[in-house]
């Protein structure tokens, strides 16, 4: 079993079913997981309100993190808390942990600036980041699909090395 923490930027459900999506599939797989919302102070509520606020210890608790990305561009205002944690973690503390990223229209797409910052954050704090490769996405497939298939792969990843 797995412990997948899902992050996502959203001001629309499109991206938050997304990131849902991840969640079902790691849960189908018998994972755990834990969804946090990035957001700007201020900034409208989604579908669902309870996502909680991240935290070092969520970082901590997770063997594989995956991170959706609305905006193509990186918003300081929203990844200021990611940027953040991942700053102060001794990278020992997360070293062989999993990571990836998605954008607003699922794994397939090209990736995004927001992506590629946030994926060198990762990398720069210990995490191993995946390509899209690296989780079996199949093009045909519907992309809520192919989210909960990641999330299977990510339920499935191994314990973090403590």
């Amino acid at each position: 079993m797995s412990n997948v923490l899902v992050i996502f930027q959203a001001d629309t459900e499109a991206t938050e079913r997304l990131a849902l999506a991840v969640g079902v599939g790691a849960v189908e797989a018998e994972g755990s997981i834990r969804l946090r919302r990035l957001a700007a102070p201020g900034a409208a509520e989604v579908a669902h309100k309870g996502y909680g606020q991240l935290q070092e210890r969520d970082l901590l608790w997770a063997n594989t993190v995956v991170v959706g990305l609305e905006s193509p561009i990186p918003r300081a205002e929203d990844l200021e808390d990611l940027f953040s944690l991942l700053s102060g973690v001794n990278p020992s503390e997360l070293s062989g942990r999993q990571a990836w990223t998605f954008g607003p229209h699922g794994p397939l797409q090209d990736r995004t600036e927001a992506q590629i910052v946030v994926e060198s954050s990762l990398w720069n704090a210990g995490f191993v980041v995946l390509p899209a490769t690296a989780l079996h996405f199949v093009a045909s497939v519907d992309v809520i699909d192919q989210m909960k298939e990641a999330g299977r792969i990510s339920g499935r990843a191994g314990a973090p090395n403590n």
